[in-house]
């Protein structure tokens, strides 16, 4: 999985600089960044935020839809 190019693919669908993220989520641009380039982890809470901002589907971003029904 890689979810900081999830994210970062989620922020430019959605027409949004890190910036704008930053400024919405009350972060730091370079936290944006980080998360983008797999330095750092977005806590649970956060994702839910980003998702929430970019209204973008954490199943997507979390690649959890090309999870199969199978379970081990």
């Amino acid at each position: 999985m890689n979810l900081g190019g999830n994210i970062k693919k989620a922020r430019k669908s959605a027409g949004v600089t890190q910036k704008e993220l930053a400024e919405r989520l009350q972060v730091y641009q370079k936290d944006i960044s980080r998360w983008e380039n797999n330095e750092l982890t977005p806590s649970a809470v956060t994702l839910a935020k980003i998702c929430r901002e970019l209204n973008a589907s954490a199943d997507k971003i979390l690649e959890l839809d090309n999870i199969g029904d199978s379970t081990e």
